[in-house]
């Protein structure tokens, strides 16, 4: 907003003044205006004086004009009838009046940010009716009553309205009053391992592009740092809500590069070291991490076939061994020991320098040994989620994995990344790979923003662990047995989403009443489903939860297991649990979940 303020201040303000000047009854040149200035003050003043009004005059009115015109757009934005009754004759001039004050043309990711409006605080009354409505089927009814007593009593009370009004206060002042609570609360502050308890994995395209380890790993690379630098230079096209003019919001996407979590002993903290400007990338390859340039010092990415050659050394450097030293493993370990050992770790100039290069990089790539089909989607899940036990730095913000057949995915530290800011840029990274007709990539001129320039080969980086070996054994251990307790499945199911839309069903509430299913047949009982819907319609909007069990849901539930309910019953209750379903779901992306 400061620079947005500056601007209007230096292009308006001297716009008017030199207008002002220009339109001068009495033209007085310039170069004496300025000599007067220093021999007769007054004198010179006076004559500006008409130019001074205009300074400040227009300044004034295009800093009026922004203000209004960002408190009208984010209340269009607010607006939500376009995805709660899309067919709602008001629409078309919502969208008309939007697009006349926003553009037709999709601005880059930044430009937006200003006109998202404030994510709402919901009311209390509202909180309180879908928490009892989210556990009435876990309860039994003396149990349910109990809970709506409590409930009714936590309602009225004059605390929890007097904390209900300091949240609408601060909703008044923060454009999003959750954001930093749901950071530190809900991940910095977890002190379990984040591999299994918070980290994500994506899986790449079904059928690959490049049966190259290299050559996939070297365009995965480029694209990513791409998006980045163009991101940052406000050039990555926007996300927009398909069909309108409603942005989503893109602050996710800074922390995609250049970014780690950095464990601490009571709570992590967000390691962000694009303002160091770094020129490297870091991979992995038998458990050993090596640093090269991606990025030249005046900011130029270097061409996939630069980086190819750089991994290529880095293939050649690692060589059949695996180094069972296992630093990686220290990530896995839960977040209070680790941060002990990690303070231990950067008494040594040696290892700081080290993490310091991994958190600091570009990206982290992960040149694995294995080569699973991408058809084997459980072996090729597992290996993008825990890997092998010496090959994921968990830590890392996004850690991009190539088998050595080309089968890629990636492994995502989710406490600044969602799904769908990491959705972001893989499907550009995909979207935007090239090759050879025998899968290689091409030289420099076919690729926009690619350089060529001299680089440094890559250098192994370094660890003095011998202080800290039981340590190790300990991570090495821990990680072993949880990939060992890990039961991940990947199931392609017979039908896809066309299935259920030709029925007239939401593909996705479908799918949350197949697993409610699943779970009552396998475990005879029902529990609370976390799914969660988008809220980046607001300013740093991230995820707001959807309860898909319900009353209806396992009412359809039990009545598929009853012979004595009708198929056309069953139907219809299908039907009602996703619409309830649907409805929790609308409700959650206006932040009412």
């Amino acid at each position: 907003m400061a620079s947005t303020v500056a601007g209007f201040f230096v292009a308006g303000g001297m716009g008017a003044l030199v207008n002002c000047y220009i339109s001068s009854s009495v033209m007085i040149p310039l170069g004496i205006l300025l000599q007067e200035l220093f021999v007769q003050p007054l004198v010179a003043l006076r004559s500006l004086l008409p130019a001074m009004v205009g300074f400040l005059g227009g300044t004034l009115v295009l800093l009026v004009w922004h203000f209004l015109k960002t408190r009208v757009v984010r209340f269009l934005l607010d607006y939500n009838g376009w995805f709660l009754t899309p067919k709602h004759p008001i629409n078309k001039l919502w969208y008309l009046i939007t697009i006349a004050l926003l553009g037709r043309t999709t601005k880059g990711a930044g430009w937006y940010q200003d006109y998202l409006p404030s994510l709402p605080v919901p009311p209390l009354d509202h909180t309180c009716k879908m928490l009892l409505a989210s556990v009435r089927p876990l309860l039994t009814s003396e149990e349910y009553r109990n809970t709506e007593e409590a409930v009714k009593e936590f309602q009225t009370s004059r605390r929890t309205r007097l904390l209900q009004l300091l949240l609408k206060i601060k909703g008044w002042w923060s454009r999003n009053w959750i954001a930093e609570w749901w950071l530190n609360y809900i991940y910095l502050r977890q002190r379990t391992p984040i591999c299994f308890n918070s980290n994500y994995y994506t899986a790449g395209t079904l059928y690959p592009t490049t049966k190259h380890q290299l050559d996939r790993a070297a365009m995965i690379l480029f694209t990513s740092i791409t998006f980045g630098k163009l991101y940052r230079q406000g050039k990555m096209e926007t996300v927009m809500a398909e069909g309108t003019s409603v942005p989503f919001c893109m602050n996710g996407c800074k922390y995609l590069n250049n970014t780690a979590r950095i464990p601490g002993k009571e709570m992590d903290r967000i390691g962000y070291f694009a303002d160091e400007n770094p020129t490297h990338g870091v991979a992995v390859r038998q458990g050993k991490f090596y640093k090269f340039n991606v990025i030249s010092q005046d900011g130029k990415v270097l061409s996939p076939l630069g980086i190819r050659a750089q991994l290529e050394k880095v293939v050649n450097m690692a060589g059949d061994t695996l180094d069972e030293t296992g630093v990686a493993a220290l990530t896995s370990l839960p977040r209070k020991d680790w941060a002990e050992i990690r303070e231990r770790l950067e008494t040594s100039p040696v290892n700081s320098a080290s993490l310091h290069a991994i958190d600091s990089a570009w990206s982290l790539v992960c040149l694995d040994t294995e080569a699973y089909d991408v058809s084997d989607l459980t072996h090729t899940s597992q290996q993008f989620f825990h890997g092998n036990g010496y090959n994921r730095w968990f830590d890392k913000s996004c850690s991009f994995i190539v088998m050595a057949n080309g089968n890629c995915g990636a492994n995502v530290e989710h406490s600044t990344l969602d799904a769908t800011v990491a959705g972001q840029q893989w499907e550009y990274n995909l979207s935007e790979e090239l090759y050879d007709g025998e899968g290689h990539v091409l030289p420099s001129s076919s690729y926009p923003h690619a350089h060529d320039f001299p680089v440094d080969p890559p250098t192994k980086m370094e660890w003095e662990v011998a202080d800290i070996k039981e340590k190790l054994s300990e991570a090495k251990k821990s990680l072993s047995e949880m990939i060992a307790d890990s039961d991940l499945v990947a199931v392609t199911p017979g039908f896809g989403k066309s299935v259920t839309k030709s029925h007239r069903l939401s593909p996705d509430g479908f799918y949350q009443m197949a697993m409610q299913l699943a779970y009552y047949r396998l475990h005879k009982g029902f529990v609370l489903t976390y799914e969660s819907a988008t809220t980046r319609f607001y300013y740093e909007g991230r995820t707001e939860t959807i309860r898909p069990m319900s009353d209806l849901s396992v009412a359809f539930v039990k009545a598929m297991d009853d012979p004595s309910v009708t198929r056309d019953q069953v139907k219809k209750l299908l039907k009602m649990a996703i619409e309830y379903q649907c409805d929790y779901k609308m409700k959650a992306m206006r932040g009412l979940g």
